[in-house]
């Protein structure tokens, strides 16, 4: 697997972040687009109603309010490097145009520029990073687990660790062992996520099992947030996130994984479905290429090998640093779909 954040760094850098983390709900209405006052290619945010001064807007926050606008992301991205004066009256043309619409503004305050993280509904649910990865990581200690990767970007947290004892051999000499995979994203990037995962020790390559299998899956989206100083509807979840971390640790959910590994050890797939696979998941020409190689064939050859095989090599691909965490997250996911999935060339991720 790839080699991740330290952990230490990352619980300071997710606790220094959290500090200037602020939410707050806004009239869509009292929005006004501004120029950027700081060479930077978005456009600026006010808020009539704010004391708190002009935020920059990213990429995803502009995504974000072009979806409230119900205007085109495409379109405003394309005027973006041509004309921001344009950018900014498309925008506020719109703001006045819709109607009154309280939403949550999610900010990172800290100078010398505060940006908008992400505009959301008056009914996101806020499961932030700080709770996620605490609460998580108290529990894994108890469960005597070992952490086998970590990542934290500010916005979005992938934390995955195995349990020693829950360890298998699927062919003589090949062990692997069951663990736990948990994403994260307080920008509308991903609901919070709690699947099964396989590490394999003689690669140790990373597999995540579909979400078909015991996983556990938050959206964020909850009540109306009336005052985001008292709302705490995460309490709730990471409650149940605590209960289903004990559920994957069932030796008995482990040994189904097992079987199923083994199994795919004896279900070929043949070369032209290896290609179709790739194409059909959007491999690029380097990884479809990687993970031939990893079979120890070149990209039109003809053979036969076994899914576990094919599985294994999907996702010792994700091992590569240059991929990112995304991507690399990406690739253990169709891995375990290979494995799990009845048919995973008409199955999408």
């Amino acid at each position: 697997m790839k080699k991740g954040h330290d952990i230490k760094e990352m619980l300071k850098k997710i606790n220094d972040d959290t500090s200037n983390k602020r939410d707050y709900l806004v009239d869509l209405n009292g929005m006004q687009i501004n120029p950027s006052r700081h060479n930077n290619a978005f456009p600026t945010l006010s808020v009539d109603h704010l004391t708190t001064g002009e935020y920059q807007l990213t990429d995803t926050s502009l995504s974000h309010l072009c979806n409230r606008l119900e205007i085109g992301t495409r379109y405003i991205s394309k005027c973006l490097p041509v004309s921001q004066e344009l950018v900014n009256h498309n925008l506020n043309f719109w703001i006045k145009k819709n109607k009154q619409k309280e939403l949550m503004l999610r900010t990172y305050d800290k100078e010398p520029v505060n940006e908008v993280r992400a505009i959301m509904s008056n009914r996101y649910k806020r499961i932030d990073n700080d709770v996620v990865a605490n609460s998580t990581l108290d529990k894994l200690m108890d469960m005597n687990a070992e952490l086998k990767y970590a990542h934290y970007d500010r916005d979005t947290l992938n934390i995955t660790a195995v349990l020693p004892k829950l360890e298998g051999e699927v062919v003589e000499g090949d062990f692997v062992q069951g663990g736990i995979t948990i994403t994260n994203s307080e920008i509308g990037g991903g609901s919070l996520i709690v699947k099964p995962f396989i590490y394999r020790l003689v690669c140790t390559n990373g597999m995540v099992a579909p979400e078909y299998l015991n996983q556990f899956y938050a959206k964020h989206v909850g009540k109306m947030i009336i005052d985001v100083e008292q709302d705490e509807q995460w309490k709730t979840i990471v409650d149940k996130m605590g209960q289903q971390l004990e559920l994957i640790s069932n030796p008995e959910l482990f040994q189904e994984n097992i079987d199923k590994l083994k199994q795919a050890t004896e279900e070929k797939i043949n070369s032209h479905q290896v290609e179709v696979l790739a194409k059909k998941h959007g491999l690029s020409d380097d990884e479809r290429a990687g993970v031939f190689e990893r079979l120890n064939h070149y990209v039109g050859e003809t053979f036969v090998t076994s899914k576990y095989d094919v599985a294994n090599a999907i996702t010792n691909i994700a091992n590569d640093e240059s991929k990112s965490d995304e991507r690399a997250r990406f690739l253990q996911e169709l891995g375990g779909l290979v494995i799990f999935s009845n048919n995973p060339i008409s199955a999408r991720i």
